[in-house]
């Protein structure tokens, strides 16, 4: 063969064989990083993750031991045979010890590591195993992220499915010829001349399948871990008598969970969590309610119900009652008649600020990304049905791109008074939502002096705020500030605590202000009452968080070239990984 025919095949071999890794080596990377989200968020899942793929890759390539093709299916076999368990029970153990960098560390060397090395074997060389590298990650983010049948299948059902198919290889690669070296020549008995055809080894291979297949119908539930299926089928009330899982679901953002902690003897002690439904978004609270003995009104009367009947109380999160508080600015036209009519609502959670603004009448939008959140907001936690007219579930920076546009032209003279954006969510944003160009289209599809209320979660004075708040101050004439912690938040903790803080923007010329509360105001609601009586107190003061030499504010406007807020945010993803680990505690993160 010449040259010229040789890099020809040499190509083919390389796809052959990258193509034998890529395709269930990309699905198990994918199906890996969706197994430890839940127990971490994305950030410590993500920090050591393609440092362990690179290492493996290079281990691979470097091994001097051969490898046997049916060899090395058996360990795939056996090695993701036990990984559903060992990647679930490792991650949960070391959470348990407040380690969330080396948890995802350890569960990738012990289970993704091995696998690594097994799929590349054969094909890795420095060139194939960028191959592989580049290859995997892109099936993961473009091709099994988007397939909607795979968020139905567990990741049990996944690696155990890979150990059946893996097996089965293994048995078609096994060599049952029997070839003696001396052959002799002897009279075939009759016996023989029965068994060798019974005996061949397509018929031995086929029964060994067989029996394998009625093994492993048995055996595979016994080696899944004590995840829940998604979507779930049931209430799911685990052991301990405490709490309730009532809906969970892979979704378009991850892991939606419905959880209701239930009342028991130990919630005696302030510091223990019943009474309440939360909503997670993998291991991220989107929101939660008080229920049954803490579900209070002022007159009694003004609960919120969800589908099924339940008296639903107050937010757990204050932060929400203080989104609500934008009817209460007054140095507006509209705010000063109170004749507020159209809210727009950027990232729904529970729905609980939602819920008032359609409560007291005003026509709001919803646009949430992920229909899983806004399908547990109408079943679980109370939203009144906006109309279909009023629901986008898509992405923001899309909605108020055609908004904008339909705005431009004339077709829409629908403008927005209130604006409520509210996307942050396991510490980490999406940062297209939050630049100079994405406010400025946004103020086209507002009114003139339409109000944007902007949540915030994290450190105040940390360098994200200071990017967030300049960047509002580029597009809108002004904003004001306030936090939602029960007690008073000193200066000296702008720069350690992790707190929500709501920004009150807009283009009015006058300087905001905001009434006094009425008892309207409140929907019966002991929160809101106590909330918007000590707004005062709550204010934060922005001159402490603005950078202080003018010449610096150009390099902290966010704009679509220029934008670092993600990665800022994913250096706070460790102090809200422990953040949340107060709030619920292990076991609640644990069952999903």
């Amino acid at each position: 063969m010449t040259s010229s025919e040789g890099f020809p095949d040499f190509l083919c071999s390389v796809a052959r064989a990258g193509f034998t890794a890529l395709a269930p080596l990309s699905l198990v990377l994918f199906v890996h990083q969706r197994a430890l989200i839940p127990l971490y968020g994305s950030y410590p899942v993500s920090y050591s993750f393609d440092a362990v793929v690179v290492v493996s890759l290079v281990a691979s390539a470097l091994s001097p031991f051969g490898r046997k093709k049916g060899s090395r299916w058996l360990a795939i076999a056996l090695v993701s045979s036990v990984a559903p368990n060992v990647s679930y029970w490792v991650a949960v153990w070391m959470a348990r010890l407040r380690q969330p960098i080396l948890g995802p560390a350890l569960t990738h060397a012990l289970v993704i590591a091995p696998l690594i090395f097994l799929f590349a074997g054969p094909v890795v060389r420095p060139l194939r195993a960028s191959i592989i590298f580049f290859g995997t990650k892109f099936l993961q983010q473009n091709i099994w992220s988007r397939i909607d049948h795979l968020r139905k299948v567990s990741e049990s059902q996944i690696y155990l499915g890979l150990t059946g198919v893996a097996f089965s290889i293994y048995v078609s690669c096994l060599d049952l010829s029997y070839n003696p070296t001396k052959p002799k020549k002897k009279v075939k008995t009759q016996a023989e001349h029965i068994l060798k055809p019974l005996l061949s080894p397509v018929r031995v291979k086929t029964a060994i399948l067989i029996v394998f297949s009625a093994f492993w119908y048995i055996a595979s539930p016994i080696l899944a871990n004590p995840v829940l299926p998604h979507p779930l089928d049931a209430v799911f009330t685990h052991p301990s008598g405490k709490f309730q899982i009532l809906d969970a679901v892979e979704s378009v953002t991850g892991l939606i969970v419905v959880g209701d902690v239930l009342p028991h003897l130990e919630a005696q002690n302030e510091d223990q969590l019943s009474s309440a439904r939360y909503l997670r978004a993998s291991h991220s609270l989107l929101g939660g309610v008080w229920t049954r003995d803490k579900a209070r009104a002022l007159d009694n009367k003004s609960f919120l119900r969800d589908s099924l009947g339940t008296k639903l109380g107050d937010t757990v999160y204050s932060t929400f009652v203080l989104q609500e508080a934008v009817r209460l600015v007054n140095s507006t036209e509209t705010g000063r008649k109170g004749a507020w009519k159209n809210a727009l609502t950027i990232g729904l959670g529970t729905g609980f600020s939602t819920s008032a603004f359609i409560r007291h009448g005003i026509n709001t939008t919803v646009v949430e990304i992920d229909p899983a959140v806004y399908n547990a907001a109408r079943i679980w936690f109370g939203l009144p049905d906006p109309g279909r007219d009023n629901v986008f579930l898509e992405d923001a920076r899309v909605f108020v791109e055609k908004r904008y546009q339909k705005v431009q032209v004339g077709i829409e003279k629908h403008l927005y008074d209130i604006v409520v954006h509210d996307c942050f969510s396991g510490g980490g944003v999406p940062e297209h939502i939050f630049t100079s160009e994405f406010w400025d289209m946004l103020k086209v599809i507002m009114d003139a002096e339409g109000v944007l209320v902007v949540n915030f979660a994290g450190v105040v004075t940390s360098r994200s705020s200071k990017l967030i708040l300049h960047t509002l101050e580029n597009s809108f004439k002004q904003c004001r500030a306030f936090h939602d912690w029960m007690k008073p938040l000193g200066e000296d903790e702008y720069g350690s605590e992790f707190v929500n803080v709501v920004f009150f923007c807009t283009d009015s010329e006058a300087p905001m202000t905001f009434r006094e509360p009425k008892e309207s105001d409140y929907l019966g609601s002991e929160l809101r009452e106590y909330v918007f009586k000590s707004l005062k107190q709550r204010e934060v003061k922005l001159d402490l968080v603005r950078v202080q030499d003018p010449n610096d504010v150009e390099k902290y406007i966010l704009s679509d070239k220029h934008n670092s807020l993600r990665e800022l945010q994913r250096e706070q993803g460790l102090h809200h990984w422990e953040v949340m680990r107060q709030v619920l505690p292990d076991i609640m993160w644990e069952s999903y």
